[in-house]
């Protein structure tokens, strides 16, 4: 029993920390207009700031440009080298499952382009200390985690257009459904692992960031042999994260705040009612972005010591607006 009562207050007092800032930014350019800020104004911006590190949570174009090698690769470059080797970057569907679209000037077979960005993105790993502890997932590297701050934060490759089962132009349908359920079956995998790794590492608290906006899918019901793609492709992800999120704790402990970032719709807003009684320790930020004018990035500060509010939102610029309360 001393031995048990000696654990939780060293326990209690390893989690006091002073608080940690980041900077997320996804869902931009999606304008000419945005892109001259962002050169202008919000990479000086970021780079002035000096975060430990930037999240980038995809849709680095527009939907209606082209999937081109030349624009992959000159947006690789702005946003990998606003930070270098401090970039963390998870696609979004503008830049891989939305490039085969009639409207388009130049389509793209998906999958192709999938490959594409894992080559241009991911070949060349990341240089970080060893004691940020980064790795990532076998056979799908764009899902990552790594500690700082005494915080785990995570990856996860969760795109819109209904995680990629809908509108399906180019390529073989059941291929590339199968390639989503593979890949939603490693989502659910690397979440599972990455808090038990959490705990193990008596992480203070888990930040979560994927691009989809999981609060609702596109379709009904969860996805099986037989409703493959008019399903809700988060249904499943949303129980689960709820439910890792209330274990999140050793035992006798009050579960640690656990935080998931998103962006693709509006509005800029940050709340509790994503994980609701089940998982009161849960909270989900819309991070800025997605024609939200003007282009900006979001600065996100974790203080475990606020027991109420352990996680707070703000632009960098645009008089650091702060993240109104999801309706």
């Amino acid at each position: 029993m001393k031995k048990y009562l000696l654990g939780l207050i060293l326990g209690a007092i390893s989690l006091c920390a002073e608080p940690f800032s980041f900077i997320a930014m996804g869902d931009t350019p999606y304008s000419t207009k945005e892109e001259l800020r962002l050169k202008a104004k919000v990479i000086g911006a970021i780079q002035e700031y000096n975060p430990p590190f930037l999240a980038f949570y995809g849709d680095l174009k527009g939907g209606g440009e082209p999937c081109t090698d030349e624009l992959l690769k000159a947006r690789h470059e702005m946003f990998m080298g606003i930070l270098p080797d401090r970039v963390f970057y998870t696609p979004g569907d503008n830049e891989w499952t939305d490039c085969d679209r009639s409207f388009l000037s130049i389509q793209f077979s998906e999958l192709e382009r999938l490959s594409y960005l894992k080559e241009l993105f991911y070949s060349n790993p990341l240089n970080l200390p060893d004691s940020w502890k980064y790795e990532t997932q076998p056979n799908y590297v764009e899902n990552a985690r790594w500690m700082k701050g005494g915080i785990m934060f995570v990856t996860l490759h969760m795109v819109s257009t209904n995680n990629g089962r809908q509108e399906i132009l180019k390529d073989d349908i059941e291929l590339a459904l199968s390639m989503v359920d593979a890949r939603d079956q490693a989502n659910r995998v690397w979440m599972e692992q990455s808090f038990k790794s959490a705990l193990k590492q008596n992480a203070k608290a888990l930040v979560i960031i994927t691009q989809a906006d999981v609060t609702a899918g596109d379709g009904a019901g969860l996805c099986t042999g037989d409703n493959r793609m008019q399903c809700d492709a988060f249904k499943r992800f949303r129980s689960e994260i709820r439910y890792e999120a209330k274990g999140f704790a050793n035992r006798g402990e009050e579960p640690r705040p656990v935080l998931l970032v998103h962006g693709d719709t509006n509005p800029y807003c940050m709340d509790k009612k994503f994980g609701g009684k089940k998982a009161p320790n849960l909270w989900r930020l819309n991070s800025y972005g997605d024609f939200t004018s003007p282009a900006d990035a979001t600065v996100i500060t974790v203080d475990v010591d606020n027991k109420k509010n352990p996680f707070k939102a703000k632009t960098l610029i645009g008089n650091e607006k702060p993240a109104m309360v999801c309706k």
